[in-house]
């Protein structure tokens, strides 16, 4: 990152280093920044000036791809650590919910909640029908070997286009969970209030997003474009109620927005 925007000689990236608490010597530096440019991460070009020359380095577009990768990984796994923490606020929205043996449930939560998914499953049963909507291609084949081991028949894997194919008025509830950073919000209640029958609820649980058109938020859509969407905002109560839902629950607790709504007509 520290060669992200601007090039750098060596003396002057090992003082940045030292300003982020860390001593690397020459013998350390070098060798590190040779390595990296004979994979093709960073490049060089020495500047003439009198006594020693000058080398300067930036990072290329193979090493921000790199890094790039790298910090999505950071995510991800921090992802994983938010689950196990707001996992009781998302299982008490569910079990809010009360959905019944027999229903069909559109399930656009993040594909990491399988503990809670199987919860949701069982409580349609029996006759019930979970539809669950993978929204990244590179999780179908992982999702598709999780419901064949987990022998989850009435479990039927669809991507968006499948979605926008299902009829009018055929699901009972409809599951957000955690999942506003891939999803675009207005597509989920644009279906939403297609495919819910009349008295069907829409559920909506993650973090409070925090004013938009900030810095944070260009950062997000440069190097993180799959999650330029950051949580949802206290306006989504009044926008779903324009639209014909009523508000059953819709709390904030400690930064964490749950949404239960009803589709009156």
């Amino acid at each position: 990152m520290l060669l992200w925007s601007d090039e750098y000689y060596g003396l002057e990236i090992r003082r940045r280093l030292r300003f982020q608490g860390k001593n690397v010597g020459p013998g350390q530096l070098y060798p590190a920044l040779r390595r990296l440019e004979e994979q093709g991460y960073i490049t060089s070009r020495e500047v003439a000036r009198v006594g020693a020359n000058r080398v300067y380095y930036i990072i290329t577009e193979t090493g921000k791809n790199v890094v790039t990768e790298n910090l999505m990984e950071v995510l991800y796994n921090f992802r994983y650590i938010s689950l196990d923490f707001l996992y009781p606020y998302l299982e008490e929205a569910v079990e809010r919910t009360n959905i019944m043996p027999g229903e069909t449930v559109l399930d656009l939560s993040t594909p990491l909640m399988e503990k809670l998914r199987i919860k949701t499953i069982e409580s349609t049963k029996p006759g019930g029908r979970c539809l669950l909507v993978n929204t990244n291609p590179d999780f179908t084949k992982l999702l598709s070997e999780w419901i064949l081991s987990e022998e989850l028949k009435s479990v039927e894997l669809l991507d968006i286009k499948q979605v926008e194919k299902l009829h009018d008025e055929t699901v009972d509830t409809v599951l957000a969970l955690f999942n506003i950073f891939e999803l675009n919000l207005e597509w989920i209640t644009e279906q939403a209030l297609r495919l819910l029958r009349v008295g069907g609820k829409l559920v909506i649980c993650d973090i409070e997003a925090r004013e938009e058109d900030t810095i944070r938020d260009d950062l997000y859509k440069m190097y993180m474009p799959k999650h330029s969407k950051s949580g949802i905002h206290e306006s989504l109560e009044k926008e779903l109620g324009e639209m014909g839902m009523k508000t059953l629950v819709f709390e904030k607790n400690r930064g964490m927005i749950t949404g239960i709504f009803q589709k009156e007509k």
